[in-house]
């Protein structure tokens, strides 16, 4: 299940202009992002941790796709 997430993840983060090997090292780092949290949630039964990685992995996906190698930096 993991490496089906992952390999889906890439091939979208590639499709939108990212590097192969970048698109693979972020689809893990979310993938374990994600599950890492859940835990967290379910353990202080809390939302709490959910929301901070959604907010971070947001922030995360935004920078990279806008400074994507096709591209560069966009103001």
């Amino acid at each position: 299940m993991f490496a089906r997430r992952q390999d889906a993840l890439a091939a979208l983060f590639e499709r939108h202009g990212l590097p192969e090997q970048r698109g693979k090292r972020l689809a893990v780092f979310i993938i374990a992002a994600v599950e890492g949290s859940v835990i967290m949630c379910r353990a202080e039964r809390s939302p709490a941790a959910l929301e901070a990685a959604a907010a971070e992995i947001h922030d995360l996906l935004v920078h990279a796709l806008q400074n994507r190698p096709e591209t560069g930096p966009r103001p």
